[in-house]
């Protein structure tokens, strides 16, 4: 069987990883990498042992498909104009910058029947895939997705750099439109937000809290989802999940603790999740996400088969991001004025040193 030809363009923090992931994968030929950085391109080409281009074009004849790991602001141009060559990309989230784009890709994919799969990578993340076929009807959903400031993906607001993860999981929950968005955002080092929360509220009556933030002091990327069934917690750095069923009269409201007699309240309590609310840490695989992730792509290339992360459902992901970022708009801190100008702290510091 013939190798399969893929390029990965842009050479950044996670377009290294997809290039190194990439060259472990059977039936794959790493055939180039692209930056228009010379020392970007020429460091992540020594290490997979490839070639390096500075401009995708010079090489669009030569491979098969793509990983678009481009700033967002790119996207759009780069992947359309790979489509229109041919070859099947896989684009780093968010899909593009805003929906216009995203429908340009996804038509563009679907009239030259091409894989266009977008690089929400927490679906591919072992603890969700551990617990999320018990998590039908969801009521409620919590997530929260938070760290230090890395400089990377500044370029776009927190929304649609670490937000929109928890959108994508939670709209593949809900299966159910969004009617309600209420958020709040702050912009604090930069013309783009830093810390964002949202509310969703959708059709079926679930409702989801987001919290997202780079400018955190305590990493985090975890997400609890109440369903009619289950309970879930789940913890994507760790990868791990933990799954309460309660016990089937207690779903029932057959289970009244309140009339509870005073000698059986004890074993009651040191009983809880082993009787009641049954409690039990979920056996996780322990597998790279992103290469799951290129795995399927290289997959659906091959066999036809359905990519789980569309670019449908990377558009659903970008337009209830959009509407969060209007609501964030909408809204203002009090106290805080409207941003001006941004200096950079780099520039400064020599300033303050002075001093």
């Amino acid at each position: 069987m013939s190798r399969l030809r893929v390029a990965v363009v842009g050479c950044g923090h996670l377009g290294s990883i997809h290039a190194r992931l990439l060259k472990s994968l059977d039936h794959v030929q790493l055939v180039a990498v692209v930056d228009p950085v010379a020392e970007a391109r020429q460091r992540v080409a020594q290490q997979c042992e490839c070639a390096a281009w500075e401009h995708h074009a010079q090489l669009a004849q030569e491979i098969d498909a793509a990983v678009v790991a481009t700033p967002t602001q790119y996207h759009h141009d780069v992947a359309l104009d790979l489509l229109e060559r041919h070859v099947h990309v896989l684009v780093e989230k968010p899909l593009t910058s805003n929906i216009a784009q995203a429908d340009a890709l996804i038509e563009a994919a679907g009239r030259n029947n091409l894989v266009l799969q977008v690089g929400h990578v927490e679906r591919f993340n072992p603890a969700w895939n551990a617990v999320a076929p018990a998590l039908t009807n969801p009521q409620y959903i919590e997530a929260v997705r938070a760290g230090g400031y890395t400089f990377r993906s500044t370029d776009v607001s927190i929304v649609l750099d670490l937000m929109i993860h928890d959108l994508d999981l939670i709209l593949s929950l809900a299966r159910s439109p969004v009617v309600e968005v209420d958020a709040m955002g702050l912009a604090m080092f930069g013309p783009h937000e830093d810390l964002a929360m949202a509310r969703l509220k959708f059709a079926n009556g679930c409702v989801a809290s987001l919290r997202a933030s780079r400018v955190d002091y305590q990493p985090q990327r975890t997400m609890r989802v109440y369903a009619q069934q289950a309970f879930a917690s789940i913890d994507f750095a760790q990868g791990q999940a933990q799954l309460v069923k309660p016990r089937r009269d207690v779903l029932a409201k057959h289970v009244d603790l309140t009339q509870c007699l005073a000698q059986d309240q004890k074993h009651i309590q040191d009983t809880f999740f082993q009787d009641l609310l049954c409690l039990e840490s979920v056996e996780v695989d322990r597998i790279n996400a992103i290469l799951e992730e290129q795995a399927e792509f290289v997959a659906s290339i091959e066999s036809g088969s359905r990519v789980r992360v569309t670019g449908e459902a990377g558009r659903d992901a970008l337009a209830v991001a959009e509407r969060i970022l209007r609501s964030i708009a909408a809204h203002r801190w009090n106290g805080v004025d409207e941003p001006g100008p941004h200096a950079r702290f780099c520039e400064l510091a020599p300033q303050r040193r002075a001093a």
